[in-house]
């Protein structure tokens, strides 16, 4: 199994997949890091920052006397960070925690993608402050269902190209399962007050463009993820007029997916 991550900050279409991701999940995360008690003060470790929605979102929580280190393989996303926010670039899988002890270690959508995953997990949890929170989002993406579709041939074109992208991910070492052992590795971390969550929303389809994908701007990670992994996707077999039909799926207004389901998994030290 190979082990690369199947995503990249630098690609054209990476602004769209934060966007959308952001658009989908920053209201989960942020509601539920709030019910953590997330405030004036705290250090906390945003992993994975991406497009740096989390990371200015505690850096309003913390305050002037707080700290978020925002860390990604690629931080040029990341551009106009608070001023007690940084960003820094860094490879949780292969470079040692950062020397400090967090209140806070958030990840979303990182770990996933990881073989070694759970080993992540324990030395995550070894960087935590006494009383601080290990915070994990993953989704459960092959959870996700068609809920509207103007013919079967769209939910057909559609499963069948989500499928392959699905399939790719998982030889790439991601694991589309793992989001519901959260709770399982957390407490195996050593973690205490172990607590998860599941949420799923409605993405509807519309807009009279493919690349745009309109309508509201979740189902833009669907076809941003077909537009980045376009090449792989061809390479496996997947011809270029499927890729096209799935996206003009997805611009229909009569075609509603369910979002991939978002586990929430929490423990404290």
């Amino acid at each position: 199994m190979a082990d690369e991550y199947p995503f990249d900050n630098a690609s054209a279409p990476a602004s769209d997949r934060m966007s959308a991701l952001e658009a989908s999940y920053d209201r989960t995360t942020f509601e539920h890091l709030g019910k953590l008690g997330v405030g004036a003060g705290w250090s906390c470790w945003e992993i994975g920052a991406g497009g740096g929605s989390v990371a200015r979102w505690l850096a309003g929580r913390v305050g002037p006397d707080g700290h978020v280190l925002a860390t990604d393989l690629d931080t040029r996303l990341l551009a106009d960070l608070p001023a007690n926010a940084e960003a820094v670039r860094h490879d949780v899988r292969a470079e040692p925690v950062p020397d400090r002890k967090f209140d806070l270690i958030h990840a979303r959508l990182v770990l996933i993608h990881f073989p070694e995953r759970d080993e992540l997990v324990a030395k995550l949890a070894g960087a935590l402050a006494p009383g601080g929170w290990l915070v994990l989002e993953e989704i459960e993406p092959r959870g996700q269902t068609v809920l509207a579709t103007p013919d079967e041939t769209s939910a057909t074109v559609f499963r069948s190209v989500q499928g392959r992208i699905l399939d790719l991910l998982e030889r790439a070492g991601s694991d589309v399962e793992w989001a519901g052992r959260l709770p399982e590795v957390l407490a195996g971390a050593g973690l205490r007050e172990v607590g998860s969550a599941r949420v799923t929303t409605r993405w509807p389809g519309g807009g009279p463009e493919i690349r745009l994908l309109g309508g509201g701007p979740e189902i833009r990670l669907l076809a941003a993820n077909s537009v980045e992994l376009a090449e792989k996707l061809a390479a496996d077999g997947v011809p270029p007029a499927d890729i096209e039909q799935f996206r003009r799926v997805l611009a229909d207004p009569r075609f509603t997916v369910s979002s991939y389901p978002l586990v929430s998994g929490w423990g404290r030290r």
